[in-house]
């Protein structure tokens, strides 16, 4: 990890040791622990299934999941019982539709991706529709009495595209557009270069947890020094600590509904193993491509999305809900195209030894979801370096009480 020469450390040395910053610095979050039937009631869930994913924007991948012109990709939004295909016609242009038939209701695109030059056709009954949703054939048509093909077209879904990510609203009467949603976290990357990173691997994790219980571990740093083996051992250090060795937050800030954090140590050093890599790869160790004002931040985009920066690479998670006690975790990596073959081994141990924290930490959010099933206690308790957890369930709950707009 490259070191900053940012001198807001030492111009506020008190992030160190300056107890209960975060609570001080935001109020309003107050500071009563947290209840455990969030995590745990089906009411609680069902509330979240309607008001929260049915009814806000959510990012269902970017244009890496196409390929190219006349090209689509398929999701299943399982918490919202919602099959979706996005498309991307000959000019360019980004939708999603319902991945329904209009006929019979048969699902319409199989694969999870791939190309189609003339028309998505329907293996049932070979119903066609081009990238536009509009309807191409209809086998022995004459004996249908629909009066126009305009009225059975691919049921569309909102739409909107933001550097690249693909974003999904299934409330049809909502008038919230994306750019509104995203608020200061879009105007923070309005012209931020996404353009030079690619998506290199993917990881989707089945765990039986909560999805907040997920996203709550992902959002914080206060367990990196403890968390034992692959935690200690690969990041340890990596972020600011104090000279007790507990992880500081370098900064903090609530942007509408979503937040942005940073950490970061100047003291860090890699082990010899990814030294001699970085050295071979000076064009991410030495020279920083993404215009960030620290070499680690961490982004929530509310409800279910995570954007994440370690210097040149960006990392992606969405927290995909089953039911109230599973969720999908899937995580995306993203690295600058590599030059020679020194980058692509850099980029290859970089992934891999992220993959190992994530399996550690899989274990982690399921053993803390059946500690709150246990009902042992009613609530848990959040420190002042666990803001951002604080902040995110107050996003969850002003959006289930309709305080957001």
């Amino acid at each position: 990890m490259t070191t900053t020469d940012d001198t807001r450390l030492a111009n506020e040395p008190d992030v160190m040791d300056d107890v209960k910053r975060w609570s001080r610095r935001n109020a309003e979050l107050g500071t009563s622990p947290l209840t455990t039937d969030r995590f745990i009631s089906e009411e609680w869930f069902e509330r979240e299934r309607t008001e929260l994913f049915g009814k806000s924007w959510i990012n269902l991948g970017s244009v890496h999941d196409l390929q190219g012109a006349n090209s689509f990709f398929t999701r299943d939004i399982v918490v919202l019982d919602k099959q979706v295909v996005v498309t991307m016609d000959a000019d360019g242009e980004i939708r999603a539709f319902h991945n329904v038939c209009s006929h019979r209701g048969m699902k319409l695109m199989w694969e999870d991706a791939g190309v189609c030059p003339s028309a998505m056709v329907c293996r049932f009954h070979g119903w066609a529709y081009g990238q536009d949703g509009s309807v191409k054939s209809v086998p022995d048509e004459g004996e249908f009495h629909f009066e126009s093909r305009a009225d059975i077209g691919l049921v569309p879904i909102r739409t909107e595209v933001w550097n690249g990510f693909v974003f999904v609203n299934f409330d049809d009467s909502g008038t919230t557009t994306l750019r509104e949603h995203l608020g200061p976290l879009g105007e923070k990357f309005e012209n931020f270069p996404f353009d030079v990173l690619r998506l290199a691997y993917r990881y989707d994790i089945s765990e039986r947890a909560n999805w907040k219980v997920a996203v709550d571990a992902q959002n914080e740093i206060y367990h990196v020094p403890m968390l034992a083996p692959v935690h200690r051992f690969l990041a340890q250090g990596a972020f600011a600590s104090n000279d007790d060795g507990y992880t500081r937050l370098h900064d903090f800030a609530r942007m509408g509904l979503h937040t942005r954090y940073t950490s970061v140590s100047e003291e860090y050093e890699e082990t010899p193993f990814s030294q001699a890599l970085i050295d071979g790869n000076p064009g991410w160790g030495a020279e920083q491509l993404l215009p960030l004002d620290d070499p680690f931040e961490f982004h929530v985009l509310f409800p279910n999305m995570v954007m994440s920066f370690f210097g040149n690479m960006m990392f992606t998670y969405n927290f995909w809900p089953i039911d109230v006690n599973h969720v999908v975790w899937e995580i995306r990596l993203h690295f600058p195209e590599p030059a020679n073959l020194a980058d692509l081994v850099s980029r290859e141990f970089g992934a891999k030894r992220f993959r190992d924290l994530l399996c550690e930490d899989k274990t982690g959010h399921e053993a803390i979801h059946r500690g709150c099933e246990s009902e042992a206690r009613p609530h848990i308790f959040l420190g002042d370096q666990e803001v951002q957890i604080r902040a995110f369930h107050r996003s969850v709950d002003d959006y289930l009480e309709g305080k957001h707009a």
